[in-house]
């Protein structure tokens, strides 16, 4: 069908550009100054290289997937994208978030030298685990938890699904959080450190217009929605 087919390949559009993103930021990682003098070596090199590329790319879309939740809440890009367009972005932004977040998580286990196996993966603090790490496996499976509430959607009603989506912010704070005390580039004034902080900031910024101006426009659209 004509509208099917629209739909597909507005999802197509929508992953091609998040393959972009990760590419891009794929050239920060790897032209970093402060990554190349780290990178000694090792058998592990080359799987932590991977790894924090997969979880850069993971922070940068959770960013683009918050901010984007924030335009479609507001009605602000209704005015120029489609409800169906607006809906699938969403959805593509989320989903590559999470194909990332748990790409970086389990690239981890194939190290040699250093023992990550899938308890540490899935748990939080077991085997001794750093609570930076435990940071971004608590920020990871809450967005998995929050996209998994869509199949219950109708069953809960779309306004206690929009409620539990606040705590979006949450994960995006905790992934925040983790990107900044287990990576030395995040910390220094470096592309990406300046990529990691301009997307906080966005983010903080988006989320300040989505709360601090509570209209009841806003409140209204959801209202409608509720079956």
């Amino acid at each position: 069908m004509p509208i099917r087919r629209a739909h597909h390949v507005h999802f197509d559009r929508h992953m091609a550009l998040i393959v972009l993103i990760g590419s891009v930021l794929a050239l920060l990682v790897i032209c970093d100054p402060a990554r190349a003098a780290e990178e000694g070596g090792g058998a592990d090199g080359p799987v932590r290289k991977a790894a924090t590329l997969a979880g850069f790319v993971s922070y940068g879309l959770m960013a683009l997937t918050v901010m984007w939740g924030v335009l479609t809440t507001t009605g602000i890009a209704k005015r120029t994208v489609r409800r169906q367009s607006l809906y699938m972005s969403h959805m593509s932004l989320a989903i590559g978030t999470l194909a990332f977040g748990i790409m970086h998580a389990v690239t981890y286990t194939f190290q040699k030298q250093e023992s990550f196996g899938w308890v540490k993966v899935l748990i939080p603090f077991a085997g001794g685990g750093e609570f930076e790490v435990a940071l971004g496996i608590v920020g990871l499976e809450l967005m998995a938890a929050l996209m998994a509430t869509i199949i219950i959607q109708r069953r809960i009603g779309y306004r206690t699904w929009h409620t539990l989506h606040y705590a979006l912010y949450g994960a995006f704070v905790l992934a925040l959080l983790h990107t900044i005390t287990t990576s030395p580039e995040a910390r220094a004034l470096g592309l990406i450190g300046i990529t990691v902080g301009a997307l906080a900031l966005a983010v903080a910024a988006m989320t300040a217009m989505r709360f601090l101006p509570a209209t009841s426009a806003v409140r209204g659209r959801i209202a409608t929605v509720e079956p």
